[in-house]
């Protein structure tokens, strides 16, 4: 595995870093400190063209297909024209994009966006009624209904950060926002970079934020040597997989609640987000207790903690089904490198595809390879074009991976068990702890530093 000094002394002789999209080869050295996402600019161009250039065509057309502003940006960049073919998997993805486009698949449907929303309102207002009747069973419905309620806030969000609800930007950001903030109590904006990332990048060591959650979980074979936690129990890795429902999940779930972007990010979510975002993360600290007190007539602290309740069965629900995507599916080590739909094909899985009532569960979500082919598109057509997809791959000789729900559930529990196996018997491997692991982040520091010092 490379290290950080191998990247050092392979970048240095050329500071300057170029990208293709589509015939043109832009140089982006001066534009990564400037890129809105941050460094996911670097994890979208790993893969490199038969003329030694980083193809990120389906990275941007797939990310800002329906952003004006990132197009003019682009016009504005040096470029020259690219000379080498691209990869004729890549040039017959793009072409059968535009058929799909040309059909209908990328268009969204105002009607199934309020249906949604009808139904996240009804799922807070049912969990209000069940509070108000009281008792166990009408508290426990309660905190049940308002953590089913926060997991589909949590699907509803992960669209609108994609612009995959209304179609318009402006729209789903603001739709995002309060979705995020009264749902999960959380930032859209600071979700929508780390996803960016984990996009560009699925199930990359160093790169895919999505697999750095240890102490809470190793979900890989070297997780605790990459991730390089502050801590780590070798005991509770040992027993994870008992412990991944409700405990870890649920845990997930509280760190969005508290501690991931607010209370300590305020700040940042007013500088990216506006005020307006900040005011749906106190909405959901503040006015969801308040509301179930009102009904209840219990303290604010009382209702305060039946809140935090309702968002550990968000997270055991939200985060759990997430799981079942990628835990399971091949990792990228960090000095490899994937084509756009290689990451999809081959990184994630479909689940039920063609089962509505597993389509309704995770939230459209269960097509992840769709998905993560075109992230743009509004997720209740992913199902359909599931069904085209297998003969795009079979066109192309490519392996498309549908598996069944409880299969997929039963994957992720091999891993997680599999992987608490190898560190009970193995141990951690020190010198791999102790090394350097390259991220785009660093490679990003490492240019800029190589321009500073060119200049």
């Amino acid at each position: 595995q490379s290290t950080w000094g191998t990247f050092q002394n392979t970048m240095a002789p050329s500071p300057r870093k170029e990208i293709r999209i589509f015939d043109n080869v832009y140089d982006i050295t001066d534009f990564l400190h400037v890129h809105p996402a941050g460094s996911v600019i670097m994890y979208a161009n790993a893969y490199k063209d038969q003329d030694g250039i980083s193809d990120a065509t389906e990275a941007f057309s797939e990310f800002h297909g329906r952003s004006v502003a990132a197009k003019k940006v682009l016009a504005l960049l040096p470029k020259r024209p690219a000379r080498g073919k691209r990869q004729e998997v890549l040039a017959a993805f793009q072409e059968w994009r535009e058929k799909l486009k040309a059909e209908g698949y990328f268009q969204p449907d105002p009607y199934h966006v309020a249906f949604r929303i009808v139904e996240l309102i009804s799922l807070f207002l049912f969990g209000l009624l069940m509070f108000w009747k009281g008792g166990i069973v009408g508290t426990c419905l309660g905190v049940l209904l308002h953590g089913l309620f926060g997991g589909r806030c949590g699907w509803f969000q992960h669209e609108g950060g994609h612009n995959s609800l209304t179609g318009n930007m402006f729209v789903d950001k603001h739709l995002q926002a309060l979705a995020m903030g009264i749902g999960l109590g959380s930032d859209g904006n600071a979700w929508n970079r780390v996803h960016q990332k984990h996009h560009a990048a699925p199930q990359k060591i160093g790169f895919d934020q999505d697999m750095e959650v240890t102490p809470l979980a190793a979900v890989f074979m070297t997780a605790i040597e990459d991730n390089k936690p502050l801590f780590y129990s070798l005991w509770w890795t040992k027993y994870q997989h008992l412990f991944f429902i409700p405990f870890i999940t649920g845990a997930f779930g509280i760190l969005v609640f508290l501690f991931s972007y607010p209370p300590y990010n305020f700040v940042a979510s007013v500088r990216e987000g506006g005020i307006l975002q900040l005011v749906w993360v106190l909405c959901a600290h503040v006015m969801r207790p308040w509301l179930i007190s009102c009904v209840t007539g219990y303290s604010f602290l009382t209702c305060y903690a039946l809140t935090f309740a309702a968002m550990w069965c968000s997270g055991v629900y939200l985060f759990g089904h997430f799981a079942t995507s990628h835990t399971h599916t091949p990792i990228v080590e960090n000095d490899e490198t994937r084509s756009w739909v290689e990451y999809a094909l081959e990184h994630t899985v479909d689940i039920d595809p063609t089962n509505p009532l597993v389509c309704w569960i995770m939230g459209y979500l269960n097509c992840q390879v769709v998905h993560h082919l075109f992230p743009q598109m509004p997720q209740y057509r992913q199902p359909a074009v599931s069904k085209k997809l297998i003969q795009f791959c079979k066109d192309n000789g490519l392996k498309y991976e549908v598996i069944g729900y409880f299969e997929a559930w039963r994957r992720t529990y091999q891993v997680l068990k599999t992987v608490g196996l190898h560190y009970t018997k193995n141990g951690v491997n020190e010198k791999r702890f102790a090394a350097p692991v390259a991220t785009a982040d660093k490679i990003v520091s490492e240019l800029k530093l190589a321009k500073e010092l060119g200049a």
